[in-house]
């Protein structure tokens, strides 16, 4: 299985993820409740980040990316 690079930025109030040098997700941080929840699904793997109006929800096919990114928001949120 393919090992991934995974960054965490802020710059300009924008919380910044990417996987393998290209942008994944990216939201403002004056929108962040400080809240996000993990759905595990029988074959999909979600993430739903709660912000000031919406929630943005994001979902995985490998359940390792899924957990990689899970931890990645656990030790920089």
């Amino acid at each position: 299985m393919k090992q991934h690079t995974y960054t965490f930025a802020t710059y300009n109030g924008r919380v910044k993820i990417c996987i393998d040098g290209v942008l994944f997700l990216t939201f403002n941080q004056i929108d962040f409740k400080g809240i996000y929840a993990y759905k595990d699904d029988t074959n999909l793997y979600g993430i739903d980040i709660y912000l000031a109006t919406t929630t943005m929800e994001v979902y995985f096919k490998t359940k390792q990316v899924w957990l990689d990114i899970l931890q990645l928001l656990n030790t920089k949120l």
